[in-house]
């Protein structure tokens, strides 16, 4: 018995004890007069005496049991939720210090991958601009084009790993998502390390954040790394698989049937069968100190989680380890979903169909401190008839709108500039054009330009972006 328990007991007894006390003390007395009035003064003290003496033991075990439940029950019930918040703020903290550790191991390999697609860039640039006329300047800017969209994809997941993002699910291809992280996981586990992946012949669609599985991959490449420090093999597939009641420690709520796999598999030392069910808690690591937070598993589960699903293991001492994901399938009208998505998105024709988009009436104020990117905004909406006042800075931009005589349809502006940012410039602007739209652009995350003071609901154009997309964005505002 702890001292804690001891102590509780003590007082218990103690409490008993002075009301017994009290009591017989009370009946005593009462017994020892006799017949009791009180308008007899002289029976009346001892009663009124019993009666203070017990009133006196109900105040004591009242008092006892008060400093009771401060020190045995509050005090120890604020002290857990300290520590509980506690507890959540270091697991998030080093959560973050993982991705960024992760971050920094990459960064040398995506130097090399950057400077590869910027010789591209700049190489087939240079050929169209010497021949603008040329058989080859047609395929020579979709080269450009396609060296920009990758280093968009690099930058894009070197921003969601080293900063907090908000969960946005999208519908999405396992297999495409494995394809979009197989290089950098490449880089991650390093030169002694095999990696092979092996996709589904056929697309498999699931609801989830792209980033998230991302690093959902992440975080297992680098745990089956660290597994096989003398190097090994590394496999990731995708598959189907059908999954009944009791099996790979789905939980009951989920109804048995065919779900999305994602199947993770090294051949590197294994884990302890009596660890394996601890292997997903929070700071529980096989690792050696100093060489693991124990968070990374735990980050999986949670994610996973999170995306509806649930995770299993399969290992052996010596043989290796497989960890499987398992995600709900999403059916036919999805893959229509995303089909359809996929086609809007690379067919500009479509977006130039639109007899409701152009119109030389419709005034849009850009506001961009950089001058090429407000170049190319700027000559992208007036390709489409939209008449546009530019402005380099926030407070030129609240120049321009009151000087402006007409009305003003749409305000676009990046969110970090010198001066008046994006967010304080938008609350200006609509203080003159209560009606006008808002479209913000960065390069940043979301999660960032809202601590901008940005609103979490507000339209934004992330960086990079392509003509396309700005025009498909304005024009969507413009419809509302």
């Amino acid at each position: 018995m702890n001292l804690k328990n001891k102590i509780l007991l003590i007082l218990i007894v103690a409490s008993i004890l002075v009301a017994i006390v009290t009591g017989v003390v009370l009946i005593f007395l009462i017994q020892l007069h006799g017949q009791v009035s009180l308008l007899n003064e002289s029976s009346s003290t001892p009663t009124i005496l019993a009666v203070a003496v017990y009133m006196l033991g109900g105040l004591i075990i009242l008092g006892l049991l008060a400093r009771l439940l401060n020190k045995m029950v509050i005090i120890p019930a604020v002290e857990r939720e300290v520590l509980e918040n506690e507890r959540e703020m270091l697991t998030e903290q080093l959560h973050h210090s993982q991705k960024m550790e992760a971050v920094g191991r990459l960064a040398g390999s995506i130097a090399h991958d950057f400077n590869n697609l910027l010789t591209i860039i700049d190489g087939y640039s240079s050929l169209i601009i010497a021949d603008p006329e040329a058989a080859e300047t047609g395929q020579n800017a979709q080269e450009v084009v396609e060296a920009a969209r990758k280093a968009s994809f690099i930058t894009r997941k070197l921003l969601s790993f080293s900063h907090k993002e908000q969960v946005d699910p999208i519908i999405l291809d396992l297999n495409t998502t494995l394809a979009d992280t197989d290089k950098m996981l490449s880089h991650l586990i390093g030169e002694k390390v095999q990696l092979i992946t092996q996709a589904c012949e056929e697309p498999i669609y699931v609801l989830a954040d792209p980033i998230q599985i991302g690093q959902v991959l992440m975080n297992l490449a680098v745990n089956a790394r660290d597994a096989m420090p003398n190097g090994g093999r590394i496999t990731i597939n995708t598959s189907v698989e059908s999954v009944a009641d009791g099996e790979h420690r789905k939980p009951e709520q989920f109804p048995a049937g065919i779900y999305a796999k994602i199947s993770v598999r090294d051949t590197g030392q294994g884990i302890d069968p009596e660890k394996a069910d601890q292997i997903f808690e929070p700071f529980f690591t096989t690792k050696e100190s100093g060489k693991g937070t124990g968070l990374g598993l735990s980050i999986v589960h949670t994610i996973i989680k999170q995306s509806g699903g649930f995770i299993d293991l399969v290992s052996k001492l010596g043989g290796g380890t497989t960890f499987m994901i398992y995600l709900p399938i999403k059916g036919k009208e999805s893959e229509v979903l995303v089909e359809e998505v996929a086609v809007v998105e690379s067919n500009p024709a479509q977006l130039e169909s639109d007899p409701n988009a152009e119109s030389s009436s419709t005034t849009i104020l850009l506001v961009e401190d950089d001058p090429m990117i407000r170049g190319l905004v700027s000559q992208t909406l007036e390709m489409k008839g939209y008449k546009v006042l530019a402005a380099d800075d926030g407070w030129e931009a609240v120049q321009l709108a009151r000087k402006y005589e007409g009305s003003i349809d749409l305000l676009f502006t990046d969110v970090v500039m010198p001066g008046l940012g994006g967010a304080e410039l938008a609350v200006a602007v609509q203080e003159l054009y209560p009606a006008i739209n808002i479209l913000f652009m960065s390069g940043y995350s979301r999660s960032q330009v809202t601590e901008e003071g940005v609103p979490p609901d507000a339209a934004l154009l992330e960086k990079p972006f392509t003509p396309d997309k700005v025009i498909s964005m304005v024009r969507n505002l413009l419809a509302l």
